[in-house]
């Protein structure tokens, strides 16, 4: 696409068209590539040239029977799968730790949702994490409720553990509901064997993958995978009310770019496999910080996980994830994507180089070397039953909701979804009830630093609560 881009603005048209900026050239900004529908360029929402030809070459790499483009992230796939999935009022059985726009899916589509809480780590671990979706406790589920329609659940998670989704899409199948996986963080893993085996290839309905997060794609970029034939055209409906009409050719000349890289740079990920393996052989040398689900140890109910993912404990330790986060900004010029009180995420992709690796590798040495042990008393950051719940949060615009001061809150039905981010899980739901477990949780993460969001924002001196 890019090249057809190219080809095209250099053969003199001049355009009476969109955008504004009429392909001025400027030296900060693509101007000169960015394009709108006119003839040749084909239309995203009825694909059948160059986009169409991207959307195959898509479906080819990723296994899948038909991929979609998508240009306002995941985001927009998750509202139009699950819309083109279900009729509103279906029950769904939703993992709580989807991402936020799952559970804002279900507030706008009108969905009855039911949460599952994922399997706790075992034992007494440095970590404190979600652990995969155990397939025996959803078949129970789905049994109890015989009339869900669809089941959501991420893998991996931020963390990078993964669910076993061939058996999890046999019980969905079996029990009459489809299973769309919330694969963000996966859009590398059809790319060499060392990493898990994709979730549409293990039998998923539909899965979503963000390119931009892995691959070498512009920010926005992502797709939208089906094997549900019968679907199809739903799907690409439903796409139309959340992608807009004047998509950017920029950005989807980008996912067509990544997905020519990945196929034809298969040494790129040999490399890229080495560099990981070189810093977790660096990382067993290390006497305090721990490289999580990289070394011999139980990990409970996790199928895979995905390498590319490095998460770094400071349980035991006299700092924080927060603290790690900190020196290695101030003090190394190295920003990681997410700090939590007990660890950080460093992501990794094929792109990052030698120099980059050694960076973080000696980096994260020597602050090894200066921290000492400190016994830390096991605080639980994530919540492991589901909060008691008033309505669902397509209801609650029918209350009457009032602000309060967030401490005098408990007791009320909130009217805001409240999460920590990144990575944006809810703790809690727009619909249920705020106890005191609940409040404690947060007014804990929120003394640790971690960053704390309403539905309007960081979470304020009051939030938006009805009675019950």
């Amino acid at each position: 696409m890019l090249e057809k881009i190219k080809k095209y603005t250099a053969s003199g048209v001049y355009p009476f068209h969109m955008p504004g900026h009429k392909r001025m050239t400027h030296p900060d900004y693509p101007f000169s590539v960015d394009m709108t529908e006119i003839d040749g360029f084909d239309n995203l929402h009825h694909p059948e040239g160059c986009i169409r030809d991207i959307e195959k070459k898509a479906a080819v790499l990723y296994h899948t029977k038909r991929a979609f483009l998508l240009i306002n992230g995941a985001t927009g796939g998750i509202f139009a799968a699950m819309k083109a999935m279900t009729k509103r009022g279906d029950t769904v059985i939703i993992a709580r730790n989807c991402h936020t726009s799952v559970h804002r899916a279900v507030e706008l589509l009108g969905m009855h949702p039911v949460y599952y809480i994922p399997d706790p780590p075992m034992g007494e671990r440095s970590y404190d994490v979600y652990g995969g979706v155990n397939p025996f406790v959803l078949k129970i589920m789905l049994r109890n409720t015989p009339d869900v329609k669809l089941v959501v659940i991420t893998s991996p998670t931020y963390e990078g553990i993964c669910s076993e989704i061939e058996r999890i899409a046999s019980i969905c199948h079996q029990n009459g509901a489809k299973l769309l996986v919330d694969e963000a963080h996966g859009a590398h893993f059809p790319f060499h064997d060392s990493f898990p085996t994709n979730a549409i290839t293990q039998g998923a309905d539909c899965a979503v993958v963000s390119l931009h997060k892995t691959m070498p794609a512009l920010t926005q970029t992502a797709l939208l995978l089906s094997n549900d034939e019968t679907n199809e055209s739903r799907l690409q409906e439903a796409l139309a009310f959340f992608q807009t009409s004047s998509p950017s050719y920029v950005l989807m000349s980008s996912i067509g770019f990544a997905l020519d890289y990945a196929a034809n740079h298969p040494s790129a990920f040999e490399k890229y496999i080495e560099r990981l393996s070189k810093f977790e052989k660096s990382a067993r040398k290390w006497r305090h910080l721990k490289l999580l689900f990289h070394a011999d140890e139980e990990i409970g109910n996790i199928a895979d996980y995905d390498r590319g993912k490095l998460v770094v404990s400071t349980f035991n330790t006299n700092i924080t994830g927060i603290d790690l986060a900190n020196i290695l900004r101030k003090n190394y010029k190295i920003e990681i994507e997410m700090a939590a009180a007990h660890y950080i995420i460093a992501m990794t992709s094929v792109c990052d180089t030698d120099e980059g690796f050694q960076r973080l590798s000696e980096a994260l040495s020597a602050i090894d070397n200066a921290l000492s042990a400190s016994k830390v008393e096991k605080e639980t950051a994530l919540l492991f039953d589901v909060s008691n719940r008033a309505c669902d949060p397509c209801e609650c615009d029918e209350k009457n909701a009032y602000r309060l001061p967030w401490k005098n809150a408990v007791n009320h039905i909130t009217h805001e979804d409240v999460y920590a981010y990144p990575p944006g899980i809810p703790i809690l739901i727009k619909g249920e009830i705020i106890s005191e477990d609940v409040m404690r949780l947060i007014d804990t993460l929120s003394a640790k630093q971690v960053n704390i969001l309403s539905g309007r924002g960081s979470l304020p001196e009051s939030l938006l609560v009805s009675d019950l």
